[in-house]
C-alpha cells in the first residue's frame, strides 16, 4: 500500500474510534490504538472492540485501574488484534495479573500491560509456565531496581517482563542495560527516558553493542537535522529505529510518512504520536516486502512498540487516578 493510502486508512479507523469514544478516551490514545488496529493480525472490527471493551468494564472491579477508559480500550484493542477468543484471553490475562501482584508487583496500570506482555509470550499456558515467567520477571525488575533505585518504578513493569523472556542469564541482560545507559550519556540526560531506551536496546540483543549505541546517536542527530523534534517519553522510539537499521536506509521513508501524517488536520497537534505511527507503518512495510527486517527482529520491534504505546497510555491512566484520588481527599 502506498503512503497516501496507508494514511487514509489510518485516518478512517481513527475517525470511527473517535466517533464512538471521543468523550471518554483522549485523542493520543485513539491515534495509537488506530495504528495498532491497522497492522493487527486479525481484521479490524469495531463491533468486536466495543463488545470486549464493555465486557472488561463489567467484569472488573469498579475501583480498579482498568476502569480507566484509555487503558481499557487499549487492552481491548491489543486482545482483539491477537486472539480468536479475546474475552477468554482477558480472563487468562487476569490470572497472570494476580500472579504478578502476589509475586510483589504493585497494582497499577503498568501491571496490566505487563500481564498482557507475559500472556502473549506463553507457549503452553500451564500454571507452571506462568509461575516461572512471573518469577523471572520479578527477578529482572529487582535487578533493574538495584541498578537504578530511584529511576525504576511501575513504568518499568512491561519491559521487565519482555526482558525476562530473553535467552541468557539475568546478569548478562542487566550488564547490557547498564552499558547502554552509561554510553547514552552523550545524547540524553540521566532519567527515565534514558533507562527506557537502554531497556529497548537490551531487548533487541545485538552482538555489537558499540555499533548499536552509535546507530542510536546517529538517529537522534539525523532526526534533529530533519526537524523531527522528540521529547519526553517519545524519545525511546529511537531505540526501535536503531535496532531496525541505519538512518541512511530508513529515514527518508520515515520522514515522508511523518510529513503525511502531520498534514492531516486531526493529527497535526500530536506530532510525537505521528512519528511513532510513521515508524510502525514504515517498518511493517519493510516486513511485508521482506526488506531490511527479518521476521524475528520484526516481532521484537512490534512487542516494543506495543509495550511503549500501552505504557504511555498506562501513565495517563495512573495520572488520572492520582488526580481523582487527590480531589477526593
Amino acid at each position: 500500500m502506498e503512503i497516501t493510502g496507508q494514511v487514509e486508512q489510518y485516518h478512517s479507523i481513527y475517525e470511527q474510534l473517535k466517533k464512538k469514544f471521543r468523550w471518554r478516551v483522549s485523542n493520543p490514545s485513539l491515534m495509537m490504538l488506530a495504528g495498532q488496529l491497522m497492522n493487527a493480525e486479525k481484521p479490524y472490527d469495531i463491533k468486536k472492540l466495543i463488545s470486549l471493551n464493555e465486557f472488561i468494564k463489567n467484569e472488573s472491579s469498579q475501583f480498579s485501574y482498568i476502569q480507566s477508559a484509555d487503558l481499557r480500550l487499549m487492552l481491548s484493542g491489543l486482545l482483539i488484534s491477537k486472539f480468536d477468543d479475546p474475552k477468554k484471553s482477558f480472563e487468562d490475562m487476569m490470572i497472570i495479573y494476580e500472579k504478578l501482584i502476589n509475586e510483589g508487583f504493585s497494582r497499577s496500570p503498568h501491571a496490566y500491560i505487563a500481564s498482557y506482555a507475559l500472556y502473549v509470550s506463553l507457549e503452553t499456558g500451564t500454571e507452571e509456565e506462568m509461575d516461572e515467567h512471573v518469577k523471572r520477571a520479578k527477578n529482572m525488575y529487582n535487578g533493574m531496581k538495584k541498578q537504578h533505585f530511584f529511576l525504576t518504578s511501575h513504568e518499568d513493569y512491561p519491559l521487565s517482563v519482555l526482558l525476562a523472556e530473553e535467552e541468557g542469564e539475568e546478569e548478562e541482560l542487566l550488564d547490557d542495560m547498564a552499558y547502554y545507559y552509561d554510553q547514552l550519556h552523550i545524547v540524553l540526560a540521566k532519567g527515565n527516558n534514558r533507562q527506557f531506551l537502554s531497556q529497548i536496546l537490551t531487548y533487541g540483543r545485538q552482538d555489537n553493542r558499540q555499533l548499536l549505541v552509535q546507530n542510536t546517536v546517529t538517529w537522534l542527530d539525523d532526526l534533529k537535522t530533519n526537524k523531527v523534534k522528540l521529547r519526553g517519553n517519545h524519545l525511546p522510539i529511537v531505540g526501535v529505529l536503531a535496532l531496525a537499521g541505519t538512518p541512511s536506509a530508513l529515514i527518508n521513508e520515515v520522514k515522508e510518512m511523518y510529513d503525511q501524517l502531520v498534514s492531516v488536520k486531526a493529527f497535526k497537534w500530536h506530532k510525537e504520536i505521528c512519528f511513532m505511527t510513521a515508524v510502525r507503518f514504515v517498518l511493517q512495510k519493510k516486513v511485508e516486502e521482506n526488506n531490511v527486517l527479518d521476521v524475528g527482529l520484526a516481532s521484537t520491534i512490534e512487542s516494543i512498540l506495543q509495550a511503549q504505546q500501552a505504557a504511555m497510555i498506562a501513565a495517563v491512566s495512573a495520572g488520572a487516578a492520582a488526580s481523582a484520588s487527590s480531589s477526593n481527599n
